[in-house]
Parts: structure tokens; sequence; C-alpha cells
């Protein structure tokens, strides 16, 4: 008798502690379930608690840290001869009259998705401005890098910069002795799923130059 109320007293004992360990095991999944999270939703971080978004990859560009770009890009650059100025005759004395400098059409440079380098059609709208403006008169250049919206903030920003600096070193290997300015325009943190071939989305990988006489 002593004996089957032992054995019954540690099945009691036994089953209260295999429940004990179900109760703290659901417990922290419902910890889990209701722990709030940031995410990036309609362009403003908000707090979730269900259904977040994930952190959207990208994808290493070439790989090559900038200076080296720099030099190899240098290193082979053969300068485009500019335009012969055509001979004027001897201006008449005249009244002088101070203008502010005027902007010319805005050129883009467009970059395949995560690339420093421009694609074949930028490489061409790179010749066509160096042969369509005259670069002897131009006082300044400006060029701003952009990026799509797919990739972290901070990647993009890097990448953004990268390609206007890769735009700066091609001009100056080219013969270009204006002063130039780079500045980066990154975006970031398009949730999954997207399409890299998006039209929208080639169009916003570019370097925008504006010179300025």
């Amino acid at each position: 008798m002593i004996g089957h109320r032992t054995s019954l007293s540690l099945l009691i004992v036994v089953a209260s502690a295999s429940f004990t360990g179900c109760r703290s095991h659901l417990d922290n999944i419902a910890d889990e379930r209701v722990q709030p999270n940031i995410g990036y939703l309609d362009g403003k971080y908000k707090v979730c608690r269900e259904n977040c978004p994930v952190p959207t990859p990208k994808e290493l560009d070439d790989s090559v840290p900038a200076e080296t770009l720099v030099y190899e890009l240098m290193k082979k650059a053969v300068p485009i001869p500019l335009a012969q100025p055509v001979s004027q005759p001897e201006p008449q004395p005249q009244q002088v009259v101070i203008e502010t400098p005027i902007a010319i059409p805005t050129f883009d440079i467009y970059f395949d998705f995560g690339m420093s380098k421009p694609n074949k059609e930028g490489k061409k709208e790179l010749r066509r401005f160096v042969n369509s403006v005259d670069l002897r008169e131009a006082t300044q250049i400006e060029l701003v890098g952009k990026t799509d919206d797919i990739g972290t903030k901070n990647f993009n920003r890097k990448l953004a910069y990268k390609r206007a600096l890769y735009v700066e070193t091609w001009l100056k290997a080219h013969g270009v002795n204006a002063q130039i300015t780079i500045s980066a325009k990154e975006e970031c943190c398009r949730v999954a799923p997207y399409n890299k071939r998006e039209l929208t989305l080639k169009a916003m990988r570019r370097v925008s130059i504006t010179s300025h006489h």
C-alpha cells in the first residue's frame, strides 16, 4: 500500500513539472510575438509587432575601392581633343555688364544596379557631354550621384558618392579643367519584393551633370 502511494506521488510530481515547463515555453512564445520592432513603412520608420518588413539586401558592386578606380581611370584615360575656338574679330569697346552664371541642360549618366561604373548608355552620354559643351568656357561643373531605393541608406550613400567620383575623375582625365563639385543623393529601404529591372528604378541610378558658364 505504501509503495502504491509513493508511485502515485511521483507521477503527480512529474506531471506537474512537465505541465509547468510547457506553460513556461508558451509564455516565452507569446512574449516574442508581442515584442515590438522597428520597420520602414510608407517612407517612415514605424513600430510594428506583426509582419514587420525584413531588411532589403543589396549586392556589393564591383568591390573596387574608390582610390583604385581613380588610379586605373587616370592611367588608361586618353584626353578627348576639345573643339578649337573659332577666331573672332577684335571686340569693340563696350559697356561692361555683370552677368550671373547660366546653367545649361543637365546630362544624366546612367549605371546598372549596384555598379559604380557607368553602363554602355552612360559612357555614350559622358562623351556626348564633352563633345556638345564648350568646356573652355565652363567655369563650374556640378555632379550629383544618385541611387535607387533598394538597400540601406549607408550603403547607397557610399555608392552614390562613388559614382560621382568616377565621373569627376573621368572628366579630369579627358581634359576638363573646370572646377568640379560632387555630392551624393541616396535613397533607401524599399521593402521586398522588388524588380531590379523596373524602369523607374533604372532612372534613379545616375549621376546628373550640370555645368555653369
